[in-house]
């Protein structure tokens, strides 16, 4: 009797923080000002552009949209017509906009902030879980985002130092050269590929290109920059 008794607590518990009032509209908040400055906390420590005041308030206000919507649904629209999801989707299509802001693209053509972009769209996700009353969603869905910062970094490491395909720039002297070494690389299983022209033959420049080699999977890195440094008429091997 004492465990229906506990339930049945929990049930109607459970009942009034899904209804919207006072009470569960102070809880969503502050449990999205949580989960946001939580996501927020690891990329400011990393220096990112977008840090805990950014994704709390990106997680706030996708609560708020929600919960406007649901008080839509249930006062303004009572007959149960109007979408209660509305909203919430064109927060999860304009977030985007706001994290093309923290995308970075180097002088190298190195790419950087998309970590942080995908952070600040999941921060407005999980909001929007907040905002309609998934609490248990939006937590486990916040300890599954902080996880993969702070252990997939050494999966992503691992997968790349196991890698074949490098992103470099590359040097030669002539266009026949450039050629002729493609050529001959390819013959020994290294493949030039999204071959990009940055400079081309002057009287003062060399042809310098940007490309992905991709090397077969029994050769390692080492070996697979010695042969494209031997390679006649190339004069510099970078990799970005």
């Amino acid at each position: 009797m004492y465990e229906g008794g506990l339930l049945g607590k929990l049930n109607s518990i459970s009942s009034y923080l899904a209804d919207l009032n006072l009470i569960s509209t102070a809880l969503r908040l502050v449990l999205a000002m949580a989960l946001g400055g939580v996501i927020g906390i690891d990329r400011g420590m990393k220096k990112r552009v977008a840090g805990v005041k950014t994704h709390t308030i990106v997680c706030l206000g996708a609560t708020l949209v929600m919960m406007t919507g649901q008080y839509i649904s249930l006062n303004i629209n009572p007959s149960g017509t109007g979408d209660t999801a509305r909203l919430g989707a064109q927060v999860i299509s304009g977030v985007g906009f706001l994290g093309v802001g923290t995308i970075i693209v180097t002088g190298q053509r190195h790419v950087s902030g998309l970590t942080t972009a995908a952070s600040l769209w999941a921060s407005s996700c999980i909001g929007l879980a907040v905002g309609i009353g998934y609490y248990s969603g939006a937590i486990l869905t916040t300890l599954c985002i902080l996880v993969v910062f702070r252990y997939f970094k050494a999966i992503d490491m691992y997968a790349e130092n196991h890698s074949n395909v490098y992103e470099v720039y590359m040097e030669f002297d002539s266009n026949e050269s450039m050629s002729n070494a493609i050529r001959t690389l390819r013959e020994e299983d290294i493949h030039v590929n999204n071959i990009m022209v940055i400079k081309k033959k002057t009287k003062s420049q060399n042809v310098v290109i940007q490309a992905s080699l991709e090397a077969g999977r029994w050769r390692n890195k080492k070996s697979t920059f010695r042969i494209v440094k031997e390679q006649q008429g190339v004069i510099s091997v970078e990799e970005l």
